[in-house]
């Protein structure tokens, strides 16, 4: 187990690295952690976009949703918010949050 502290220091040498990073189709939510402070837990917030390629085939990023991503939308957002409950859950335990990559 890693005390909350050593965490903190683990996160610090991780900067502007997600917590968690959730994709449907096209759409991704980003989970950033914000670390509390003066004994406050840590907080959470998300990004959200939609990838698409253009007409030469370069891959970009943006923040507007047509009316279609936002049926979508609504579903990742219920798979984010369920994500963000277990990463609360985890650091009330103490635990250290599995990488996405394993």
């Amino acid at each position: 187990m890693v005390n909350q502290n050593e965490r903190k220091n683990a996160m610090t040498q991780e900067t502007n690295k997600p917590a968690f990073t959730e994709r449907f189709g096209g759409l991704k939510g980003t989970i950033w952690r914000n670390p509390g402070t003066d004994g406050k837990p840590d907080r959470y917030t998300v990004s959200y976009s939609r990838s698409y390629k253009t007409a030469n085939g370069q891959w970009k990023e943006t923040t507007s949703f047509s009316a279609i991503d936002n049926l979508k939308l609504g579903h990742l957002v219920g798979k984010v918010t369920d994500r963000i409950a277990e990463l609360k859950a985890i650091d009330a335990s103490g635990q250290t949050p599995a990488s996405e990559d394993e």
